[in-house]
């Protein structure tokens, strides 16, 4: 396990890229949410999207209240 972890403190770099590079992954691969998602699933989406700067998918994710239309006369 030494090994391990003086492999690693010796790389900091590369293991710093790789892990973002996961993270990246992770995020792209969450499906959107739909207006069937449930609240956690929407507020996970958002936050962890957020954090990894891909605020156009969060700004894409739908409302989960159905949009007021006035009525038709």
């Amino acid at each position: 396990m030494t090994a391990i972890w003086n492999f690693l403190m010796a790389h900091e770099t590369a293991v710093s890229l790789v892990a973002y590079y996961i993270f990246a992954a992770f995020v792209g691969a969450l499906p959107m949410p739909d207006t069937s998602s449930g609240k956690f699933y929407r507020f996970f989406f958002s936050f962890i999207n957020t954090i990894a700067a891909n605020i156009s998918r969060v700004s894409a994710v739908p409302s989960a209240k159905p949009e007021m239309t006035p009525p038709k006369p």
